[in-house]
This record gives C-alpha cells, sequence and structure tokens, in this order.
C-alpha cells in the first residue's frame, strides 16, 4: 500500500512513478535506512571491541 494513496486527492494508478512528494518520500526512507545502518555498525563494532577486551583480561586457568 502507498502511503499517499490516501492522502492525496491527485492520485491515480501508477502516478507515484513521477510523484515528486513520493521521491521525497523515498528518498528520507533512504536517508533514515542509511543513518539506522551506520548506528548498527558503530555499535555493533564497538560491542565486539568492549567484549574481545573483557576477554583478553580474564585469568585464563587450566583445568587438568
Amino acid at each position: 500500500m502507498l502511503p499517499c494513496r490516501t492522502g492525496c486527492g491527485a492520485y491515480c494508478e501508477g502516478c507515484h512513478k513521477s510523484c515528486e512528494h513520493w521521491r521525497d518520500f523515498q528518498a528520507a526512507q533512504r536517508a533514515e535506512r542509511e543513518a539506522k545502518k551506520r548506528y548498527m555498525q558503530f555499535h555493533s563494532e564497538r560491542c565486539a571491541q568492549i567484549t574481545r577486551q573483557l576477554r583478553a583480561t580474564q585469568a585464563r586457568y587450566h583445568i587438568w
């Protein structure tokens, strides 16, 4: 379902392909997805780094 379908008075089938509002909406969605992706990559790398650091500082006992 297209988000402009119910709120746009000038909606007709297939008009979203050339609609400026639709392209702006898509660009905003794309930018939001990229921002979320960068956020997740940053925090995943940071979490992995902290995990590696904590494991490196743990005492290692050999159980025979």
